[in-house]
């Protein structure tokens, strides 16, 4: 059975319309000259690295397209040479992200599958490095048979170029929440199955690179190949608002779906039936929710009311995140790591999480493993959808919390920016991706394998 049809839903972001009026806040100051050193890399260490992903790296898309973006942005500034194919872009993609680059980077128009194929066996022998984001633009590379010429030392017909696979996100763990939600809930037999389908099309990587630990955990089991952290970098932004000064909860996200299908549609939906009900009896009804995100869900809009604010897409989050006093992220399935988290971090509102985004985050005390060692699969699934259930009230009860009480509020806040300063900083970044990069240039066996990989 395919990727596809084994997780019952592509990565590909559907629907994405033209953004006409564009955000140009949202990368004033962001892009750095392509003229910088290299923070990472060392001089002459200068590569031709081709992007292949779902669609243009453009922030507002959401779905890790915001970190695609930031390692765009790093490979720039370290002073590569970056090509961009999207499998399909808008002409209006193009020259948006033209532009954003001051064009620094050359987006090539997306044409699927066979424009892949024929850019990669027309352009291709210019390449040293791919780096190939998510399941289906990975799984359209193999297709392609592409192998480049041979370099310098190498033998003729064997593939030079280093290829990356950027898992983005392993998605069978979520599915599996998401079944045990909605559905039924997986054998341990389909689960292995489905992370070893998803993972299949990444067994001729030559690198791969995770979000998060628990996604490289996972790969690790299933692939053998040099396995990379490389996380979202979030800056710190200091002199945000007061805790005095701030009321209300915040949540951000793409709301596009139902909940059985999108998580930030049941987040919102569990929190604001299971969650709020428990809330209002701890501290009143004196707050609002405010929700942010393209809303495409008769659901979510038939929740709308006083006190939960429908503000759509937002261009500039800062007023938001400096006039809330939490951030909430009622997230019961999830892939990856919640960028939306991070960011919040570290923009100074302290966050209240479920169980399973702070495994993902780290922000709990380590755990022996994610999943159970009877059936391998995911444990932290919650037992029901009512407004009693345990893991509603706890919500309810950590929220309550940093909403009345300061002391415990400016706690959460210098952790959580220390949290982001500690692993999310631009410097790990830019010394992972430097790193994931270096990999290619070990030596290789007859068969184009890395000597790290054949003797194993």
């Amino acid at each position: 059975m395919s990727v596809k049809a084994r997780l019952g839903r592509a990565t590909m972001v559907e629907g994405v319309k033209d953004v006409l009026a564009y955000a140009r806040a949202a990368y004033r100051g962001v892009v750095r000259k392509r003229a910088r050193p290299a923070r990472g890399g060392q001089a002459g260490a200068q590569k031709h690295v081709l992007m292949i992903d779902d669609l243009v790296p453009d922030p507002l898309f959401g779905a890790g397209y915001p970190r695609a973006f930031a390692i765009v942005q790093s490979l720039v500034a370290a002073g590569h040479r970056v090509s961009f194919y999207p499998m399909r872009s808008s002409p209006a993609d193009i020259d948006r992200m033209t532009t954003a680059f001051a064009g620094a980077v050359l987006f090539h128009p997306g044409a699927g599958a066979r424009g892949l194929r024929r850019l990669l066996w027309t352009h291709g022998a210019d390449v040293d490095s791919l780096f190939i984001s998510r399941p289906m633009p990975m799984a359209a590379f193999v297709q392609a048979g592409w192998q480049a010429g041979a370099k310098a030392g190498g033998r003729a017909g064997r593939r030079s170029a280093q290829v990356v696979y950027d898992a983005e996100a392993v998605l069978a763990p979520r599915e599996a929440r998401r079944r045990a939600l909605f559905d039924t809930r997986w054998s341990d037999q389909d689960y292995q199955a489905a992370i070893a389908d998803e993972l299949a099309v990444a067994r001729t990587a030559d690198a791969v690179t995770a979000v998060g630990e628990g996604d490289a955990a996972t790969i690790r089991s299933v692939l053998d190949a040099p396995v990379f952290v490389l996380p979202h970098p979030v800056a710190i932004r200091a002199g945000t608002a007061p805790f005095g000064d701030r009321q209300d909860f915040l949540f951000v996200g793409r709301l596009t779906g139902s909940s059985s299908q999108s998580p930030n549609i049941d987040s919102v939906t569990w929190f604001l039936t299971a969650v709020m009900p428990v809330l209002d009896s701890l501290i009143g009804t004196g707050y609002r929710l405010h929700v942010v995100g393209r809303v495409e869900s008769a659901e979510i809009e038939a929740l709308a009311s006083d006190r939960v604010v429908l503000h759509g897409v937002v261009e500039d989050l800062r007023p938001l995140y400096d006039r809330c006093r939490v951030f909430v992220a009622p997230t019961r399935y999830a892939a990856g790591i919640p960028l939306k988290v991070v960011e919040a971090m570290g923009e100074g509102i302290p966050c209240v999480v479920t169980p399973l985004l702070a495994d993902q985050l780290a922000l709990d005390p380590p755990q022996p493993e994610t999943a159970q060692p009877e059936t391998g699969q995911p444990h932290d699934v919650p037992a029901d959808r009512q407004a009693g259930d345990a893991g509603a009230r706890q919500f309810a009860e950590d929220c309550a919390r940093l909403y009345t009480d300061q002391a415990a509020w400016q706690a959460a806040r210098d952790s959580g920016t220390a949290h982001v300063t500690r692993c999310f900083s631009q410097q790990a970044f830019d010394t992972v991706l430097h790193d994931v990069l270096r990999q290619g240039d070990r030596p290789r066996d007859a068969q184009g394998v890395p000597f790290s990989q054949s003797i194993r």
